[in-house]
């Protein structure tokens, strides 16, 4: 994937965890590990949704001590991939 394709993918990524951890808007904290954790998880599981929510799933409980339901990962997973498809190398 491109480098622009990758700064996409942490952009979305780090919109969503703070979202997802229920952190206040304009919290300061950094999410840098766990999203480059779940854009590992991404990549090695992108072309399967679940195995890849999952992942990401494991990767929030282990941070935070708390499960965020598959049902609010699969769309931010599915939304990954399109980035992934969108900037793929030729």
């Amino acid at each position: 994937m491109s480098p622009e394709g990758n700064i996409e993918l942490y952009r979305l990524l780090g919109k969503w965890y703070p979202v997802a951890a229920g952190m206040p808007e304009g919290e300061d904290f950094d999410f840098d590990s766990e999203i480059y954790d779940s854009m590992d998880v991404i990549f090695r599981h992108r072309d399967d949704v679940e195995a890849a929510s999952a992942g990401v799933q494991g990767v929030f409980r282990f941070s935070f001590e708390e499960t965020v339901p598959l049902g609010e990962i699969r769309p931010v997973v599915m939304e990954a991939f399109e980035i992934i498809e969108l900037y793929k190398e030729p």
